[in-house]
């Protein structure tokens, strides 16, 4: 593996981002019964790739072994706010 993929991600993200706000060729999926009531798979799909880039990155970083420690702190701090708010 090597850091600089994050770029090439990073590129692919934009142009999906572009493609996803004008709603190009959603039509084509939503005629598949998987694809027919939402999206959210794609964006799931996303959320992952982002996810890909941000652990490229902090490869680069020297407090890398503390990555996924500080992601699930992030990721706990967040669902107590949506619970908070769901209250």
């Amino acid at each position: 593996n090597h850091t600089c993929m994050a770029e090439l991600f990073e590129r692919l993200l934009q142009q999906y981002d572009v493609i996803r706000k004008r709603n190009a060729f959603v039509d084509v999926y939503k005629r598949e019964p998987k694809f027919a009531n939402s999206l959210d798979e794609f964006d799931d799909a996303r959320n992952t790739v982002q996810t890909l880039i941000d652990e490229y990155q902090a490869c680069e970083r020297d407090d890398y072994v503390n990555f996924g420690i500080k992601r699930k702190e992030e990721e706990e701090a967040t669902q107590q706010q949506q619970q908070q708010q769901q209250q």
